[in-house]
């Protein structure tokens, strides 16, 4: 049995990550001070060779990946002497 990918448009993985469609290009630009490597590349979703654009979309399990390693960074909450 083949496991079947699911693929993610721009406002599907803004609503995902709660960041705006800008900054998720933002964390895809190098020459951004945003810019975040671990974040998932696009796919092309456009023949080979077509010229510049096109639609594109992001690896569902990479977007779920990615934010379980941003919540794995976070810091602990320390309320009353407890960590939470």
């Amino acid at each position: 049995m083949s496991k079947h990918k699911c693929l993610l448009r721009i406002r599907e993985v803004s609503l995902r990550t709660g960041l705006s469609c800008s900054s998720l290009y933002n964390r895809l630009n190098s020459k951004s001070k945003y810019h975040d490597p671990s974040f998932p590349r696009q796919l092309k979703l456009n023949a080979l060779g077509s010229p510049n654009g096109g639609a594109v979309a992001w690896d569902a399990d990479e977007i779920d990946a990615w934010i379980v390693q941003r919540m794995d960074l976070r810091q602990p909450y320390i309320c009353g002497g407890a960590t939470i």
